[in-house]
This record gives structure tokens, C-alpha cells and sequence, in this order.
């Protein structure tokens, strides 16, 4: 398995997974969380009443995830695997980088707990402080497709 720094991902390995979460609403509505939100997840400037083409949905959301990942790079002072950017970068997008800037799933990450870390991803379930059925799916499937990645980096050194 190859180990790269975050930043160093194409933004577009995250879209598939990311977009599978977000869903895709062509009108502004109000997320969980009470924000203004369009496309997939896009919140940047959005106003009640706007609409978007599927097009500028999905341009959005590249330019964000690539947002999203230049900003949480910065905190990221390991090399990650496919897998664990795509993880990453789907929970920064979805609870935004700020979240994550001194929480302790980058603490053990970034001391070389991925396990550790890993687990960390299942305490952000949380909307206006209330578990959200969604998010606890959301949350568990990025915690699975973390740890097999961090499984698949510990093989050669089991073996």
C-alpha cells in the first residue's frame, strides 16, 4: 500500500464516497445543523432560494473537497494511505476542517495511533448535540474504510 501526503491526492477520489453521503439537492435547503446548504453539501454563499445545474453541483463539490484537503493538509503531518485521505477529507468536509484541527483522532494519527484514530471518527455523530441516525452511518463507514487501510499498511510489517 502507498503512503503519500494528504495534499498530494486528486480531490476527485473522495467525490464518489463523499457524494454517496451528501446526497445532491438542486435548491438551497437547511442541513441538520441549520445551515444553508446546496449541490452536495456545498455551503459557501448560498442563499434561500438558490438553484444549481447537477454540473455546477458537482464542480462545486471537487472545488470544496480540494478546499476541504488543502486546509486539513496542514494538520496532517503523516503520510496517508487512498483510503485514509478519502476518510479524512469526508469527515473535514462534513464537520469542516475547524473540528478537526485539535481533536484527538489528528492527535493519534499524527503520532502514529492510525487504530487509535480510527475509532475517534465514531465521536462525530453529533448535530446541535444530538445523535444523527445519518451521521453515526456516515461516521461508521469512514471509520471502516480507515482501518482497512491502516490493516493493509501493518500487513507487511506482520508478515
Amino acid at each position: 500500500m502507498k503512503l503519500r501526503n494528504l495534499g498530494n491526492y486528486e480531490p476527485a477520489l473522495a467525490a464518489g464516497f463523499i457524494s454517496s453521503f451528501e446526497g445532491c439537492r438542486l435548491s438551497a435547503y437547511k442541513c441538520p445543523s441549520g445551515v444553508l446548504t446546496i449541490g452536495y453539501g456545498h455551503t459557501k454563499g448560498v442563499s434561500e432560494g438558490d438553484t444549481c445545474t447537477k454540473r455546477q453541483a458537482e464542480d462545486w463539490l471537487i472545488d470544496d473537497i480540494r478546499e476541504t484537503q488543502a486546509l486539513l493538509a496542514h494538520y496532517v503531518n503523516v503520510p496517508v494511505s487512498e483510503g485514509e485521505f478519502v476518510s479524512l477529507v469526508s469527515l473535514a468536509f462534513n464537520v469542516g476542517v475547524g473540528a478537526l484541527t485539535k481533536s484527538k483522532l489528528l492527535r493519534k494519527l499524527n503520532s502514529g495511533d492510525r487504530d487509535g484514530a480510527a475509532e475517534e471518527f465514531l465521536d462525530f455523530d453529533l448535530a446541535n448535540g444530538k445523535r444523527v441516525a445519518g451521521l453515526t452511518r456516515r461516521r461508521k463507514k469512514e471509520h471502516d474504510l480507515f482501518l482497512l487501510e491502516s490493516l493493509k499498511a501493518q500487513l507487511p510489517n506482520i508478515v
